[in-house]
């Protein structure tokens, strides 16, 4: 490698550090360089036996191993900034220097860094490492040595792994240097023209933190740029300097020094923690767009993945203790014994998604295009795994943000708290109350929960609800997806949600869930909660049970024996055939039973589709008295109407969803396999490995196959790209009164199903076109003008839906009013 033209002033500033700093000079000595580099030492006022060390490791590397420098002891410590800049100005004074390197003494170098950095040809350039709090960063798979034993020397670290890291890594990533408005400062190299504009570090950040920032705000906005150069590594210990001063004393320090940042440039501080996801997102971005693969970038993925979920993990789990200290404090302020008891809602406040099943869903999809041998993936592809990673990073910066908002917060109160006045005799009452109340089985606790129950009954107007209540974390769940929409149709009733359990739980009877709505978590073992029931059944003289599965228990036996009842059976689906598939007889029956109860006496019958309602006629016939209401559940989203060409004369067909047993996954991996080269397949699914290890392995490494998974908000971008869909469903009465919500997405997005059968719920009545699997599989494919004919046409069966949708609610909200 020819640098020789180039000379390198390396700045190497120690505090107490002498054992790390021998390491450092011994690596700058033993590794292959062709850079000339003379070495500008500061010993910034050390203990005696560690300046003495200090000196005596740097005479000998100048005296007996070629070493070029000169060593400045200090009798003041000038801190970070003061101590660099004496070397600066050393390498500055002398005109055959080049470049000006500041290198950490706590760092250990590696074969031809020096080389590649200046080879770089950058005004700032930084290389990576395994301890930085910005994209510098990276997971390391070695290790490298017990930090207790640096005193031993070399000897005691495995240094070939570390040099064989370096080299694989280097390999990897070759020729990846991307632009960074940020570098850390423990190894970074200058141009000599950069220093002398924009001058050295500012020595008022003492004794260190945030001087980096500020130099770096400065080299910006002097019209030079700055890199990182991911194909280079060096090792860094970390803190091997600031870590020798007191804790609380460098906390007050670098709070003090970001206070003097956010003034001199006028801007806040930003945290950086989303630099860890850039990291991970620019090497996986090469990786998966390069033709070559190499072991060591599903190795790093696999790294980067685990350091993302234990960061997210913690950050979550602070998160929540914060919470629930600030809850504590808040309780004890209150004086209301209702209110504290009662508590917050059981789902509110609303806490953010958490962030894992974004991680995990980035770590599937990398992993698999990492996994596929040949070309790199496409630019489309590189494009959209690049837009998934800057919104992970986008929802780690809000959830830092709360959290950090949070602990202040806390730390307000608490500080608040401390200066308070001494309290009152009734404070201290209220507040004695209150520790007791905290505890359901307290006497406190039980006799305001019965308030709330008699205030219930006092006011009446409201509706019994025979189901779990819709918690956030129950969302993603199709049923509960119906119960929350039909709770949302009544938002100014009284909403009392019945839990009946068959054993006993550790919770109170009665909790809030929302504005006007409540629990009641029912054990069958108790005959007074069963009392209770039928008394709020026999006040409300509302009752509505989501599934004949919520009807055949004691606590619904005895609502329904409440005098002048109005009551509805919510189907969600044919139960007692489902039964009968699992050959559960009995069960079955029971249902039946229910059921058919249902049908002859309820007040109301709400069925998801027509078919559904067509099938209790067929069954029941005469029996049939209750009003049937036709009440869909879907959130409608449309897609483009602008025309959409095949891609190089193949269509693009998408599955989105799970891969349970009654979605078909090997009758459509085996469409796939026969039309493989016709079009372009694209299968979203939260269950990536399963869905790809169904696929053969000729089509697995195909480059038209494609397994991912996606949030609803990518999906429905994805979906405006999509010309077909697959909807596979068995030939059975399960199916034929149903009414997938998938199917519906697909219409509104102008996707044409591709179906085994058309007789799903009302789709088939209502005109639905759609294309056979057998078809698709022969390459009967509609052209894209067709095509364009189909979805059209269906587009309007979801206006269809959404008017039944819309007098279904009018009919169901006038039935319980």
């Amino acid at each position: 490698m020819n640098s020789k033209k180039a000379r390198v002033g390396i700045v190497i500033v120690t505090f107490n550090s002498a054992e790390v700093f021998a390491l450092a000079i011994e690596s700058l000595i033993k590794t292959r360089s062709d850079t000339e580099f003379v070495v500008a030492a500061i010993d910034n006022a050390s203990r005696p036996a560690e300046r003495a060390a200090v000196q005596a490791t740097f005479e000998h590397a100048v005296a007996q191993q070629g070493l070029q420098g000169k060593f400045f002891q200090q009798d003041k410590n000038l801190g970070f900034s003061g101590g660099n800049n004496i070397g600066i100005q050393y390498c500055l004074a002398d005109p055959t220097i080049t470049h000006i390197c500041l290198l950490n003494s706590d760092v250990i170098v590696t074969d031809h860094w020096l080389d590649y950095l200046v080879a770089a040809d950058k005004d700032a350039i930084g290389p990576l490492t395994n301890a930085s709090n910005n994209e510098q960063g990276i997971p390391i798979p070695y290790h490298l040595g017990d930090r207790n034993r640096l005193g031993e020397g070399s000897a005691a670290l495995d240094m070939p792994v570390l040099a064989e890291f370096a080299i694989r890594r280097r390999e990897g990533w070759l020729g990846l240097t991307v632009d960074s408005d940020f570098l850390s400062y423990y190894c970074v190299l200058f141009s000599r023209e950069l220093l002398e504009r924009v001058g050295a570090l500012d020595e008022r950040f003492f004794p260190g933190a945030y001087e980096d920032d500020d130099h770096c705000v400065r080299i910006l906005q002097g019209g030079f740029k700055m890199h990182v150069a991911r194909d280079v590594y060096i090792h860094h210990w970390g803190s091997a300097s600031f870590g020798k001063l007191d804790v609380a004393e460098a906390q007050g320090f670098a709070a003090q020094n970001r206070a003097r940042f956010e003034e001199k440039h006028g801007r806040a501080w930003q945290d950086r923690t989303r630099l860890s996801v850039t990291a991970w997102m620019q090497d996986s971005l090469f990786a998966i767009a390069s033709p070559k693969r190499f072991p060591i970038h599903l190795e790093t993925h696999h790294l980067y993945a685990r350091q993302m979920r234990t960061l997210v993990e913690g950050l979550e789990a602070y998160s929540k203790h914060l919470n629930g200290e600030i809850a504590r404090w808040q309780a004890e302020q209150m004086n209301d014994l209702r209110s504290l008891v009662m508590g917050r809602y059981i789902d509110e406040p609303v806490s953010a998604a958490s962030l894992l099943p974004v991680i995990n869903g980035i770590d599937a999809d990398i992993e698999q295009y990492l996994l596929t041998d040949g070309e790199g993936v496409s630019p489309e592809v590189v494009q959209r795994m690049k837009v998934r990673f800057e919104s992970f990073a986008n929802e780690l910066d809000a959830l830092v943000a709360r959290t950090s908002r949070t602990a202040r917060e806390l730390t307000a109160m608490q500080a608040a708290r401390s200066q308070d006045k001494p309290l009152s005799f009734k404070q201290r009452v209220t507040n004695r109350l209150a520790r007791a109340a905290r505890f359901p089985t307290s006497k406190v606790s039980r006799l305001v929960r019965g308030y709330e129950l008699l205030q219930l009954l006092r006011h009446g107007d409201g509706i019994l609800f025979f189901a779990p209540y819709p918690t956030k974390e129950r969302e993603r769940d199709g049923y509960f997806q119906r119960v929350k929409a039909i709770d949302s149709l009544f938002p100014s009733k009284h909403r009392v949600y019945c839990d009946v359990r068959g054993h006993p739980e550790a919770k109170p009877f009665i909790e809030r869930a929302a504005h006007n709505a409540w629990v009641l978590n029912i054990s069958l073992a108790s005959r007074n909660q069963q009392r209770l029931v039928a008394l709020l059944a026999r006040r409300f003289k509302r009752v509505y049970f989501h599934s004949v599965l919520r009807m055949p228990n004691a606590a619904a036996e005895a609502a329904l024996r409440a005098p002048g009842l109005k009551w509805v059976l919510d189907v969600h689906g044919v139960v007692p055939e489902e039964f009968r598939m699992h050959n559960d007889f009995f069960s079955a029956r029971i249902h039946d039973d229910c059921e058919r109860m249902a049908v002859e006496n309820a007040s109301r019958v709400i069925v998801v589709s027509q078919a559904m309602g067509n099938y209790l006629a067929h069954k029941y016939r005469e029996l049939l008295r209750a009003k049937v209401i036709v009440l869909p559940i879907f959130a409608l989203e449309e897609g483009s109407e602008g025309a959409r060409p095949y891609k190089d004369g193949r269509p693009t067909v998408i599955y989105a969803g799970g891969t349970q047993k009654w979605q078909n996954v090997p009758a459509m991996m085996n469409v796939v396999a026969r039309a493989l080269d016709h079009a372009d397949w694209w299968m979203y699914t939260p269950d990536v490995e399963v869905m790809r290890n169904a696929a053969a392995p000729e089509v697995q490494n195909h480059p038209n196959f494609h397994v991912a998974s996606a949030t609803r908000a990518e999906l429905n971008e994805v979906y405006q790209q999509c010309h077909f869909g697959f909807i596979l469903r068995d030939d059975m009465v399960v199916n034929h009164v149903s009414c997938p919500t998938k199917l519906i997405e697909y219409l509104a997005f102008g996707i044409v199903p591709i179906v085994d059968t058309p007789n799903i719920g009302d789709f088939n009545t209502y005109g639905m076109r759609y294309v056979s699997v057998e078809d698709f599989a022969k390459g009967r494919i509609p052209d894209a003008a067709t095509r364009m004919e189909m979805a059209a046409h269906n587009r309007a069966i979801c206006e269809r839906l959404v008017e039944q949708k819309a007098t279904g609610e009018k009919e169901l909200i006038e039935a319980l009013t």
